[in-house]
């Protein structure tokens, strides 16, 4: 049995309450152990509230995603884990960006990302680049499993492993893998991400450098180059 003590769940439109109900089969299931599901949206008569109203397990926090991260995400038990939308902006990106600073360091946009040869690349409206091994659409509960439900054939491909790996420029890579849970939800282990910023901030206070920040599944990311400074 998979055992957390607190999902985080970004959104509480559809796709958020789809994550709801999943949740639910798995801990009906014996699958899953939880204490508490909190789903994040600014909407208090999201899909999500009328659930939430009569559900002991489900609590939600009326907020703008951005503003709930910064409040809370820090202080979060690392064994919780988070459930990002699939469309929301890269909101670990901000997130991390305003703890650097938090700490002292000077961070900036790292200019543009060289093409990487992928069968998707896009930047966003907000300049990160969006980043998929699928050139169709994939729907939002695809566990990605080792055989693809599109192709037919096997997933032999990994693009968070492919940002994980040493970038030719130098550029550390920090990524958040979102990966299949239970029950078709993927989450990040919010230990995974308080790690990172606290190796990025204990650095930062020595010396410089580019750091490419991204959230990514085995087949879909959000990723940008972020240049981190020591405080002067």
């Amino acid at each position: 049995m998979i055992r957390v003590p607190r999902f985080l769940v970004i959104g509480g439109g559809e796709t958020g309450a789809f994550y709801l109900r999943q949740l639910h089969r798995a801990v009906a299931a014996g699958r899953l152990e939880t204490g508490r599901i909190v789903v994040i949206d600014r909407d208090p008569a999201c899909r999500v509230a009328a659930d939430a109203a009569h559900d002991p397990l489900v609590s939600l926090e009326t907020a703008d995603w951005s503003d709930w991260l910064a409040a809370h995400l820090g202080a979060a038990d690392p064994e919780d884990h988070l459930v990002p939308y699939h469309w929301a902006p890269h909101l670990l990106l901000g997130w991390l960006e305003s703890e650097l600073r938090r700490a002292g360091a000077r961070v900036s946009r790292g200019g543009t990302m060289a093409p990487r040869g992928l069968p998707f690349e896009a930047t966003t409206a907000s300049g990160d680049r969006a980043l998929s091994y699928a050139s169709w659409a994939c729907p939002p509960a695809c566990i990605e499993p080792a055989v693809c439900p599109h192709t037919k054939g096997p997933k032999d491909w990994s693009l968070a492993a492919d940002l994980e790996a040493p970038a030719s420029d130098g550029a550390i890579p920090v990524v958040f893998r979102c990966v299949h849970l239970v029950y078709g939800v993927g989450t990040i282990p919010v230990g995974d991400i308080l790690a990172a910023r606290d190796r990025l901030c204990a650095s930062s206070s020595a010396e410089g450098h580019t750091c490419l920040v991204a959230t990514s599944s085995h087949c879909h990311a959000l990723a940008t180059r972020l240049e981190v400074l020591p405080a002067r």
